[in-house]
């Protein structure tokens, strides 16, 4: 019996996020609120975006540095390339606010400063990459934009 009422929680779970997911249209408001709120409460919405569509943006943090030789170096940071980028995308994905992008933006130039010794100032822009549509992917338009959300510049000492 224990087992019967486990997979059906994990049946019916199944099928909430794949309503939650957006391939079936909800005309109900009462049952699109439970939704939600059930998806609230599991996180089987914004927090289990490995398995749903219902994805957040991307945050992105973009280095611009002029090294001493005069040459134009970009990184990007938050794309989980290795275990360090990974780490500090999940940083930078969990506290989204202007005072976690500027606490993070100078951790990435104090790193930056050990990549480029003797670098000149480091421009630095944090943005969303907002996806297209599920309408635009089906179409096979590519739209995803970066929208940045802070920037500045930087120099370390």
């Amino acid at each position: 019996m224990k087992n019967l009422i486990f997979k059906g929680f994990l049946i019916a779970h199944l099928c909430t996020v794949l309503l939650g997911s957006g391939l079936i249209k909800i005309t109900n408001k009462s049952f699109e609120a439970a939704l939600c709120r059930y998806t609230l409460w599991t996180g089987g919405g914004f927090g289990y975006s490995f398995f749903s569509p219902n994805v957040g943006n991307q945050t992105v943090i973009k280095t611009y540095t002029l090294t001493a030789r005069q040459q134009l170096k970009i990184d990007a940071f938050g794309t989980g390339r290795n275990m360090f980028d990974s780490r500090f995308s999940s940083a930078i994905h969990t506290f989204r606010n202007q005072k976690a992008y500027e606490l993070m933006s100078r951790v990435v130039v104090s790193y930056i400063s050990t990549k480029y010794p003797h670098q000149g100032p480091v421009f630095i822009s944090v943005g969303e990459y907002k996806p297209e549509s599920m309408e635009q992917y089906r179409a096979g338009t590519k739209s995803g934009k970066f929208y940045e959300v802070y920037n500045g510049t930087y120099t370390y000492n």
